[in-house]
């Protein structure tokens, strides 16, 4: 890895802090979520959902907290687990199972997930940084693993 590529100690050292809170902290962001239906994170300018998969060996529904970027209709979603060297549990879930459910500004609906091929996730890459620079600082933590970016497609409910 190139040295301006390299993550920083004290980066590193802030974003294995940001991993442990997300995670002791995720029921607490999922239940202000719902109670805010998304307005906790308005007065930073972050859109941002809770979505929800079914676990891949268990079986069991997970909520967690996403930051997405809209694209239309549609929710691109980057499965940058803070910078982490391993993606995050929901990609996986998504992957074994693209149908799950999401809760933006207090609307609950179906999507399905897409995992975006190469030159479509550079493209989407590019729009995710421009609206969040800190993403950068993920994939340098990331090292050599690249990170997914996934689009999360409403799905029409059948009348």
């Amino acid at each position: 890895m190139d040295a301006d590529r390299r993550i920083s100690r004290r980066e590193s050292v802030a974003l294995f802090v940001h991993r442990g809170l997300d995670r002791w902290l995720s029921p607490l962001g999922v239940w202000v979520m719902r109670r805010t239906k998304g307005g906790i994170t308005r007065p930073w300018k972050v859109d941002a959902l809770l979505l929800t998969t079914r676990g891949r060996r268990s079986g069991r529904e997970r909520t967690v907290v996403v930051q997405f970027f809209p694209d239309g209709e549609s929710m691109i979603v980057a499965a940058a687990n803070d910078g982490g060297t391993a993606h995050p549990g929901w990609y996986f879930n998504l992957k074994a199972q693209p149908m799950a459910r999401v809760e933006v500004m207090g609307r609950t609906f179906a999507v399905r997930a897409e995992e975006l091929p190469a030159d479509d996730a550079a493209a989407a890459w590019a729009l995710v940084l421009k609206r969040d620079p800190s993403y950068e600082r993920y994939a340098r933590a990331a090292g050599d693993r690249t990170i997914p970016v996934l689009r999360l497609v409403p799905i029409e409910a059948s009348s």
